[in-house]
C-alpha cells in the first residue's frame, strides 16, 4: 500500500482582478481521483470554496461570494489532478487555499497561495494652494490591490517627503491612495507622482513643471493675507470707536435738534 499525498505547485499563483485562475493541485502518486471527497477551503475562515465528492459537486456548505464561480477540473480527474478554477478574480479572493482528500480512513491537504492583484488608473496631479513658503500638490490614483506606493521623485530621481498621505477602500475591495508634497521655488525641473504595485513591479507615473513665477506668489500671498487682517482688524476698531463717541454725542444732546422721532440718527427730511 502506497501512502496518498496531495501536492500543490510549490509557489504562489498570481493572477490580476477579473481574470480566471486554475489553483492547481495534485495526487503523488498518480492515481484515479473520480471516487475521492475532495475539498477546496480557504485556510484562515475553514469554510468551503468548492466540494466534490463521487463524481458530484456539493454546493451546500460552499460560501456565498464563491456561488457560480467555481469549477473544478473534469478532465484532469482521471489522472489524479484536483485543480480549481475561479472565474472573475476579486480582491477578497486573495490568500491561502488548501486543497483536502479524503478516502476511507486517509485525509491528505496540500496549501495553495493565491496572489491577486490590480493596477490601477494614471495618477491625477492638482494643486493644493500656497503652504509653509512653497505650494501644495497633491497626487491620487483609484483602482488597486494590494495598497500601492505612492512616492514624489524631483528631476533627479531624488525621493521627497509626503507631508501628508491617506488611503481607502471600495465596495469591490480595490484601494485608492492620495498624498501631498510642498515644493519650494529652490526646486529645478519637473516634480513626478509614482505609484507602485509591488507585488506586480508596475507603476504609473504622471510629472508636473511648475513654473518658478508660480512661487513668487507664496509669500507674498500671505504678506497680503496678513495685510487684509490688519486692516479688517483696524476698521473694526475704528468703527467701535465711532460707534462710541456717537453714542456719547448722543446723550449730550448735541444731535436733538437733527433728529427727531421715526428720523434716522444723521439722516435729514426733506
Amino acid at each position: 500500500f502506497t501512502m496518498l499525498r496531495v501536492e500543490g505547485p510549490g509557489h504562489p499563483v498570481t493572477a490580476t482582478v477579473g481574470q480566471d485562475v486554475v489553483l492547481p493541485c495534485h495526487l503523488s502518486p498518480q492515481r484515479d481521483a473520480r471516487s475521492l471527497d475532495a475539498r477546496w477551503i480557504r485556510d484562515h475562515i475553514s469554510e468551503t470554496v468548492h466540494h466534490y465528492r463521487s463524481g458530484e459537486d456539493l454546493y451546500r456548505d460552499q460560501m456565498e461570494a464563491y456561488s457560480g464561480r467555481t469549477e473544478l477540473a473534469r478532465d484532469g480527474l482521471s489522472a489524479g489532478r484536483l485543480d480549481l478554477r475561479i472565474t472573475g478574480l476579486r480582491p477578497s479572493d486573495d490568500g491561502l487555499y488548501v486543497c483536502t482528500v479524503e478516502d476511507a480512513d486517509t485525509y491528505e491537504e496540500a496549501i495553495v497561495e493565491l496572489k491577486v492583484s490590480a493596477t490601477g488608473a494614471d495618477p491625477h496631479l492638482s494643486l493644493g494652494g500656497y503652504e509653509a513658503g512653497g505650494v501644495r500638490v497633491l497626487c491620487g490614483s483609484a483602482g488597486w490591490y494590494p495598497l500601492p506606493q505612492l512616492l514624489w521623485r524631483d528631476a533627479r530621481g531624488q525621493h521627497l517627503p509626503s507631508v501628508s498621505q491617506t488611503h481607502s477602500q471600495d465596495q469591490e475591495g480595490l484601494f485608492e491612495i492620495e498624498g501631498a508634497v510642498i515644493v519650494t521655488g529652490s526646486m529645478e525641473g519637473p516634480l513626478s507622482c509614482v505609484v507602485r504595485n509591488s507585488r506586480l513591479q508596475q507603476e504609473r507615473e504622471l510629472s508636473l513643471h511648475i513654473a518658478v513665477p508660480f512661487f513668487h506668489n507664496a509669500q507674498p500671498w500671505m504678506v497680503a493675507l496678513a495685510l487684509v487682517l490688519v486692516l479688517l482688524a483696524v476698521s473694526m476698531g475704528l468703527g467701535v470707536y465711532l460707534f462710541r463717541k456717537q453714542g456719547k454725542l448722543a446723550a449730550q444732546g448735541w444731535s436733538a435738534g437733527r433728529c427727531s422721532a421715526g428720523t434716522p440718527l444723521g439722516v435729514e427730511r426733506g
